[in-house]
């Protein structure tokens, strides 16, 4: 089993080298490894050169953005396993012999993506972590459960399904490709959640400029898919792999150990249900929070009161002792 991996990169110099080396250091998987900057002009290029022996292909040149990237790298892909990792996220030590274990063990999968979502911030430190109890093609359109924020980095699927929906990212969405790949793949096969992480996104300050315009049109995305009538066998499905408890090592550095072992279940109810959980809790947060910010606008209140009433104390003692000045003073002059 090959596993084809593009990195699209564009004056990543910070981030990109640790993006390799995730990636290249699986050295007992079969690799076929595809870095396509676009045109950088930030000393990326020196660190492209530096594993260049052990890349299948790169080059440097201007492009249309990260999806035109991505295309132009899955077109010198030949592997059975496709996936892209952007070039400042990180794959685990443990996520490629994962994912091969897992398409090997079950041939019917056609995707898979991690249901623990894991993140780090810029200097690559821990920054959070989040759970999904699974994915469903009616979940990720009625967005149950957080299911339709599918983290890009840890999904992998098959030459066969990529083939199913042409083989390339549609340039409908300059922002949110990836949203509209997944929604297309949905269309033809479930989406299988592991229950392990299996990459880290990072966090950083040049993100925050798209992340409205990719809310948009993940938006328009739904809006279209909601309309539309087609409703496939699959649509409630939730299939998940999990470790078999027995054999599972419980090591936080090291890779998962056991078996693992497929569960579909036949509708998304335990979805919704963990949604409807989700809404509770943040309408009580919401709660929480209005009535702190209550509490706070009732505290500056009577604390800018007291500043009032310490304000008219002190003009009334400078008033009253004005007034007992001139008292004894005029005492004085009727003597």
């Amino acid at each position: 089993m090959k596993f084809s991996i593009v990195t699209p990169s564009f004056n990543q110099v910070r981030y990109l080298e640790k993006t390799l080396q995730s990636v290249l250091n699986n050295e007992d998987i079969n690799i076929e490894y595809i870095v396509i900057d676009g045109g950088s002009t930030d000393g990326s290029i020196d660190i492209i050169k530096k594993y260049a022996h052990r890349l299948a292909y790169w080059c440097s040149e201007p492009d249309g953005g990260q999806y035109d990237a991505v295309n132009k790298g899955f077109q010198h892909a030949t592997g059975d396993i496709l996936a892209w990792v952007n070039s400042s996220d990180l794959y685990l030590p443990w996520t490629l012999p994962t994912v091969r274990d897992i398409f090997h063990k079950f041939p019917e999968t056609q995707w898979v993506t991690s249901l623990m979502r894991l993140s780090v911030d810029g200097w690559g430190r821990f920054s959070g972590f989040c759970t999904a109890p699974g994915f469903s093609r009616n979940s990720f359109i009625q967005g149950l459960g957080g299911s339709s924020f599918i983290q890009q980095e840890s999904c992998f699927w098959t030459r066969s399904l990529w083939d199913k929906i042409g083989g390339r990212i549609p340039d409908d969405y300059r922002f949110a490709g990836d949203f509209h790949l997944w929604s297309l793949f949905f269309e033809h096969a479930p989406l299988t959640g592991v229950d392990c992480p299996l990459a880290a996104f990072r966090y950083h300050a040049s993100q925050r400029s798209h992340e409205n315009r990719y809310t948009d049109e993940v938006a328009e995305i739904l809006t279209a898919l909601r309309q539309d009538v087609t409703v496939p066998p699959h649509n409630r499905q939730v299939p998940i792999v999990l470790m078999d408890g027995e054999k599972k090592q419980v090591d936080p550095l090291g890779p998962p150990i056991g078996d693992w072992s497929l569960r579909i279940l036949p509708d998304d109810q335990s979805v919704a249900q963990q949604s409807n959980l989700q809404d509770i809790c943040e309408e009580r947060l919401a709660l929480i929070n209005k009535l702190s910010q209550s509490n706070g606008e009732l505290r500056a209140a009577v604390a800018s009161l007291k500043d009032k009433l310490a304000t008219l104390n002190q003009k009334a003692t400078l008033k009253k002792q004005a007034s007992l000045k001139y008292q004894i003073k005029k005492l004085f002059k009727n003597r």
